[in-house]
Formats: C-alpha cells, sequence, structure tokens
C-alpha cells in the first residue's frame, strides 16, 4: 500500500513541475501567432541597421497657397 502513496505523491510533484514550466514558458516567448514562432528559426540573426535620420532643411517648409479665384455663385434650377 505505501508504493500506491509514493506513487501518487510523485505523480503529482512531476504535474506540478510540469505546470510550472509550461507557465515560466508561455510567458517568456508570447509571440503573435503559432506560425510566427514556427518561423523564429529561420530569421536572420543580425538586427536590420536603424534608419538614418532626415537632415532638416534651412528653409521652412511651406503650404503652396491657393490661387485667388473669386467664389462661383451656386446655380438655381
Amino acid at each position: 500500500m505505501p508504493v500506491l502513496w509514493i506513487t501518487v505523491i510523485l505523480s503529482l510533484l512531476l504535474a506540478l513541475v510540469f505546470l510550472a514550466l509550461f507557465v515560466k514558458e508561455h510567458g517568456r516567448f508570447h509571440f503573435g501567432s503559432p506560425e510566427r514562432a514556427a518561423l523564429l528559426p529561420l530569421e536572420d540573426d543580425a538586427a536590420p541597421a536603424p534608419a538614418k535620420p532626415q537632415p532638416q532643411s534651412a528653409q521652412p517648409t511651406s503650404v503652396p497657397s491657393r490661387p485667388a479665384t473669386p467664389p462661383t455663385p451656386p446655380r438655381r434650377s
């Protein structure tokens, strides 16, 4: 009979260890979808170079003004 208790206790410990490791891994690798996680080994290890900032011109940018045209009156039918 003591063998039954040892088996139950070891089974519960094994289940708790599995559950703890599962929760830890699930929290660590939480990507958008399973497809994305499956393709991770195929990605390049090198990170892309950061984009260079655009130099600001000395001239302020302005919005071109619209030509001055008189408003047209609405047509009456």
